[in-house]
């Protein structure tokens, strides 16, 4: 169901309702037609225990595999929040050096986050994100080669290797997150699994062919609708429902109104376009750090 990630969340629903309502109704009357409801009738009672077996367990693996994805795209949403806090950090800190370096470091930020939110992200929707170094080795360049004059600058400087760290980590893990899928296996399960659970639906024979078909289309529909929500999850960069890129937005909106002191909410992205946001709605504080303090003197 991946090319469902290239349609709006009810372009999606309505492609879930015909293929798994319509299979689902097609599969019971072709059913019907080679097996007479008499005799599906006649064995009501050892169906509906197996069916119960069958639907019980398929829906604990769909419960374990939802919550699982659900876990994955919040630790990506974390994880690219954290990226961007990073860069909030480290134009902050750049308040400590002296020109020209400040303002390299400042061109160096805003490179790095243009390059996120213009290039990388859309990238990233489209499956053709490939990792470059140009902006993080841009950064690390120009930290690891600057000499420090005073111990203001040695701790600025310490603080933004720091800063670093936390910023390489997390956009490897963005890649992570962008790169891999779950395991073939899971899907494997959740497939065979949704086949065989709406096909033991079709051993109850109704008097009424229009009331089974309706309960079946149901049942297939919720189905169908709570593994498109795994296949949304599963992919944090693309679909409909993504992490967005507002945090990395936030930091050049900030380095281009020169603001010493930032507050941003994330909020959650429902459009095409890749993006991270936290379905949490957790809240990212940025706040620059004052290098040093001047001394309270006594007249």
């Amino acid at each position: 169901m991946h090319f469902f990630l290239d349609f709006s969340t009810s372009i999606q629903t309505l492609l879930v309702i015909v293929i798994f309502g319509g299979g689902s109704i097609a599969g019971l009357y072709l059913v019907r037609k080679w097996v007479p409801a008499q005799i599906l009738r006649e064995d009501h009672e050892v169906a509906g225990y197996t069916f119960g077996v069958v639907g019980a367990f398929y829906g604990v693996v769909l419960a374990f595999v939802i919550v699982a994805a659900w876990q994955r795209f919040e630790r990506a949403n974390t994880k690219a929040q954290a990226e961007a806090l990073a860069l909030t950090n480290l134009y902050s800190l750049s308040r400590a050096f002296p020109e020209p370096i400040h303002d390299e470091l400042v061109s160096a930020v805003h490179f790095y986050a243009d390059q996120v939110v213009h290039h990388e992200w859309n990238q990233m929707a489209s499956m053709e994100f490939e990792k470059t170094l140009d902006g993080e080795g841009r950064l690390w360049r120009l930290l690891l080669s600057y000499n420090p004059k005073n111990a203001v600058e040695s701790a600025a400087l310490s603080k933004c290797m720091d800063e670093m760290d936390m910023l390489s980590d997390a956009r490897q893990l963005r890649y992570v997150y962008y790169h891999e899928d779950l395991p073939s296996v899971v899907w494997l399960v959740i497939y065979a699994g949704c086949i065989i659970t709406i096909g033991f639906s079709y051993f109850f024979g109704s008097r009424r062919f229009r009331q089974q078909a309706l309960m079946c289309a149901t049942f297939a529909v919720l189905i169908g609708l709570t593994i498109m929500a795994i296949t949304e999850l599963a992919d944090p960069y693309q679909g409909a429902v993504t992490v967005t890129n507002e945090p990395f937005e936030f930091v050049l909106t900030m380095i281009n109104s020169k603001e010493p002191l930032v507050h941003w909410a994330p909020s959650v992205s429902t459009g095409n376009q890749a993006a991270g946001a936290s379905p949490g709605n957790q809240a990212m504080i940025a706040a620059p750090q004052a290098a040093t303090r001047e001394p309270n003197r006594s007249p």
